[in-house]
């Protein structure tokens, strides 16, 4: 967990390369690794087989929204605008018309390029916000991501194992990809789930019977309702809100604990927090039956 000491905090997706910059940070050796990057409103109805390598990473293809001539839709000056304020090659951007977005596999991500990524996407969003176009100014961070890859001497490939579906798609397309992302429902009037309402509560007590079965949309409430049934199975219950050390998870007070609750544990660690035998020197958990 990162304290969010960004110096401008107007642009809310900047919180992502910001956290990629903190997490380099903390231990340079994380930059030796391999990543699936992905937003958290995300299901993965399959892991996608792909093997990113140093200098080429692996994307979902977002050519829709993302694309060359989608900016020159809105306005044929805008991509010079956007490629000069962040001391990108025009002319490069327009041959490679990059298109790759929202799923990402990467290898030997660096600090240098996060923490371009990161002040880029807040220059790209106040030059969109002032564009007078109505282009996707939300989307500038993803322009920063996807453009700094080949100023940093990498390609980006967009192949089929990354193609994902959406909630308004037909429920048969979330059955032919092996991604889901939960994005593009505006408000609670289309019969589909809409995430929005969710920002101050949880949506398990909600029935979703408004929801349409014949939209992939529908697969997220059934992910919701199984999240659901499996947390009423829980066979153990936080007695505090802590921090559990071993799997470096936040627990609340009368939450199920482990997360998720069919998690393997070793009935000696079950017995240390069941007992005053811990770190803490107090039970920090009880047995789902002993609540009230």
């Amino acid at each position: 967990m990162y304290s969010d000491d960004r110096h401008d905090k107007s642009y809310i997706p900047s919180v992502k390369p910001y956290l990629w910059m903190r997490y380099l940070q903390e231990d340079p050796s994380r930059e030796n690794e391999t990543y699936f990057y992905l937003d958290s409103d995300v299901l993965l109805r399959e892991i996608p087989n792909v093997k990113p390598t140093k200098n080429k990473w692996i994307a979902s293809a977002c050519e829709s929204y993302l694309s060359v001539d989608y900016i020159d839709s809105k306005d044929k000056s805008l991509l010079e605008k956007m490629c000069s304020v962040i001391g990108l090659d025009t002319k490069f951007i327009r041959e490679n018309n990059p298109i790759g977005g929202a799923q990402w596999a990467i290898k030997h991500p660096t600090l240098e390029y996060w923490k371009k990524v990161y002040h880029d996407s807040i220059t790209l969003y106040k030059l969109l916000d002032k564009s007078n176009t109505d282009i996707q100014k939300w989307t500038a961070e993803m322009w920063a991501q996807l453009w700094n890859v080949y100023h940093f001497d990498k390609k980006v490939e967009t192949l089929k194992e990354m193609i994902f579906s959406w909630p308004t798609d037909p429920v048969e397309k979330y059955a032919e990809t092996k991604i889901f992302h939960n994005a593009g429902v505006v408000d609670d009037h289309q019969n589909l789930f809409f995430k929005g309402k969710y920002v101050n509560h949880t949506p398990f007590s909600d029935s979703f019977e408004h929801v349409n079965q014949d939209k992939a949309s529908y697969e997220y409430v059934k992910a919701i309702r199984e999240v659901r049934d499996m947390a009423k199975s829980a066979k153990y219950l936080s007695n505090e809100n802590w921090r559990d050390l071993d799997d470096d998870k936040e627990y609340e007070k009368d939450k199920p604990w482990p997360r998720p609750v069919n998690k393997k544990v070793s009935q000696e660690r079950i017995d240390e927090l069941l007992s005053s035998k811990n770190k803490a020197s107090r039970p920090m958990i009880r047995k789902a039956e002993e609540q009230g």
